[in-house]
């Protein structure tokens, strides 16, 4: 069958609106319209729903007030037409409220684009009507996962907001009670300050700890933490091991004081205090692997996306091993596409050919000031999310194992499986709700805590135990969907033995003078995460 052109059009052949399949003008398209309405009325058998003339064939169904005709050639399959009709009146019906000439207007776009998702140089689709409306609606899961995000930030935003309007208020309280001459507040005063503290419960709560600071320095390091990961060589920010700043209480009120400088030493999870890396010894020349871990997991283990950023860092101390130049071993497979970029003083031409990392000038050293300084560069990305090596370039998948329960309470089950060769020994996964319980199946390496971004799942020795599970009752559930996108997050610092199994591997180290002398040195690796999610 061959469709030329469809049209919604009136009774005395006048076109509302029309879609052309194949190449005919809008005078021609006009013509065979205002042509119709003659051949119809010259017709006597009414019951058949198509006419012709010498050049077309006409397929024609009523809709109130107008007609839905579709101009085919005359040599078309007359029965996959009437099909084609009844989808084109199917799909009008379905977008249009009441059919009438202003409703046709106003949704002409919405229209046209069923027309070409039923019609495509004029031949039907192998389409149902509920597809077609589905095409339309253009869902997309992306979205979805961003409008969460987005919602999230606005109600952290309106928290923040409140918090912010009670500190002010009660800075406002102490500033007339100083100003009365710096009364002692009796007991019954305190009373006055008790809608400041968040409600006593058995497990310290996240609005514990920010509504009882100045400055929540938890908020700091989750700023800090998702503007990228620690580095090396700079000075840590955020808090460290000193308490966080309380709210300027009464002298008297120690039983206070007392009790947050208790909340504040109490141990934290990572997501609520900020992770000191040690400071690495260089004994000559040392290596460090930052490899930065961008994912989305499906729930059921199925990597969707991967993405790997990595640069590879050298510090050298003692200028009399200055004179190096580094064998590397790159993984390739056909799985993972990678790109390489050198730093511009280093030998692009001899990296590419012999993978080897040396200056352009063989006789002048690498730095010897104990400074980092990146050589090379790479970025790796998944092709299919269907590869073997999806798992291997990552450090840590998990599968989610869902169970609603239909009173209120959803049953998680993760499983995880760890990449040793990435050396992540501890990892976080944050679950967007503020009441759950744990416990785990195979061994007791997971911890629950409670912070402001929700329930945080603490994973530790995963290096010993690279695979197990645990199970999370998620309470006050009403949609699973809540519970998703689950962030993932690691950074961890370690000393290699070996760089096997890695996507850059360090073969040896060369004095670049008389290319045989072995240097010594030592190799670190530092993988964190950037934007890693269960979806």
């Amino acid at each position: 069958m061959v469709v030329l052109a469809a049209s919604v059009c009136t009774h005395s052949g006048k076109p509302i609106v029309s879609r052309q399949f194949r190449e005919l003008t809008k005078d021609r398209v006009t013509a065979l319209l205002a042509n119709f309405p003659t051949l119809l009325a010259e017709s006597e058998q009414s019951q058949h729903t198509a006419v012709e003339d010498e050049f077309v064939r006409y397929m024609y169904q009523p809709l109130e007030e107008f007609y839905v005709v579709l101009i085919t050639n005359k040599h078309s399959n007359i029965l996959q037409d009437i099909d084609t009709l009844h989808l084109f009146t199917q799909s009008i019906t379905s977008i249009l409220r009441n059919v009438d000439e202003k409703e046709i207007y106003e949704n002409c776009f919405e229209l046209l684009s069923a027309f070409d998702e039923i019609v495509c140089l004029g031949y039907k689709e192998n389409l149902t009507s509920s597809q077609i409306v589905t095409f339309l609606e253009m869902d997309s899961h992306e979205e979805r996962i961003q409008e969460i995000i987005e919602r999230n930030k606005e109600i952290e935003a309106a928290e923040a907001s409140k918090k912010k309007a009670a500190e002010l208020q009660f800075k406002e309280m102490m500033k007339k009670s100083n100003q009365l001459g710096f009364e002692q507040p009796s007991r019954s005063q305190y009373t006055d300050y008790s809608q400041f503290e968040a409600p006593r419960t058995q497990a310290p709560s996240y609005q514990q700890y920010n509504e009882e600071s100045v400055q929540s320095p938890l908020a700091s390091y989750r700023e800090a933490k998702r503007s990228g990961g620690m580095q090396l060589g700079k000075k840590q920010s955020g808090f460290s091991d000193a308490q966080p700043l309380l709210i300027n209480t009464p002298p008297q009120n120690t039983q206070r004081q007392t009790q947050q400088l208790h909340q504040s030493s109490q141990p934290q999870s990572p997501q609520t205090a900020k992770t000191h890396l040690p400071q690495i010894e260089n004994n000559g020349i040392l290596f460090t692997l930052n490899e930065k871990y961008s994912a989305q997991i499906t729930r059921d283990g199925t990597i969707s996306s991967a993405e790997v950023k990595g640069d590879l860092q050298i510090r050298i101390n003692d200028a009399s091993l200055a004179h190096a130049r580094v064998g590397l071993s790159l993984v390739k497979t056909n799985e993972v596409s990678t790109q390489y970029k050198t730093h511009p003083n280093v030998d692009k031409q001899l990296f590419n050919s012999s993978s080897i990392i040396g200056l352009k000038d063989p006789s002048k050293p690498f730095p010897s000031n104990d400074q980092n300084l990146g050589v090379l560069r790479w970025r790796s990305v998944l092709k299919s999310s269907d590869s073997s090596d999806a798992s291997n370039l990552l450090p840590i998948v998990l599968t989610t194992w869902v169970n609603n329960n239909n009173d209120g309470t959803v049953g998680l089950t993760f499983e995880y499986e760890v990449n040793a060769a990435k050396q992540v020994d501890e990892a976080n996964i944050v679950i967007p709700i503020v009441n759950a319980t744990l416990e785990s199946a195979e061994n007791d390496n997971a911890s629950l805590a409670f912070t402001d971004d929700g329930i945080n799942i603490s994973l530790k020795n995963l290096l010993n135990e690279p695979s197990g599970s645990f199970e999370v009752l998620c309470k006050g559930v009403d949609d699973e969907e809540s519970l998703f996108p689950m962030e993932v997050s690691f950074d961890s610092l370690k000393k290699l033995d070996s760089t096997d199994g890695l996507q850059v591997e360090i073969k040896d180290v060369v004095n670049s003078v008389d290319g045989e002398t072995v240097l010594p040195f030592d190799v670190y690796i530092h993988p964190s995460s950037e934007s890693f999610y269960i979806v």
